[in-house]
């Protein structure tokens, strides 16, 4: 029988960053669990067009973005209802401010704050559990 695995939706703009981490989640026979956005909006709009049982159960969400930064898709993805009960998300970033930690973590549906890089081991650690 074939494991039901969850979903993550991942919003960056780092492309490279991206690519190397769809690349080794095939490598590792996961990539079909892992959706990616370069642009904030679009995640957005993903997440509004999908059923409660479509939604990913994970977001990892770059903070600063040129488009539509992290701080501005928290205030919208908040407007979701019920959307935002079933997801969780984590905010992984390369800035160390304790005024943006302070900021995404007012937001309960935010899980943690994290430094870029993260770890592919987080990574399927989320996709399989």
């Amino acid at each position: 029988m074939k494991e039901k695995y969850r979903k993550i939706v991942f919003i960056d703009d780092d492309k490279s960053l991206v690519e190397n981490y769809n690349l080794i989640m095939e490598q590792k026979k996961l990539a079909d669990y892992f959706v990616y956005f370069n642009d904030a909006n679009d995640g957005l709009d993903y997440l509004n067009s999908k059923s409660m049982e479509e939604l990913p159960k994970y977001i990892v969400l770059d903070l600063y973005m040129p488009l539509m930064d992290g701080f501005e898709f928290l205030r919208r993805f908040q407007l979701l209802k019920e959307k935002k009960k079933t997801v969780e998300i984590y905010v992984c970033t390369s800035s160390k401010k304790k005024e943006d930690r302070d900021r995404v973590m007012q937001y309960p549906f935010v899980s943690a704050f994290l430094q870029k890089p993260i770890s592919i081991d987080f990574l399927e650690l989320l996709i399989k559990h």
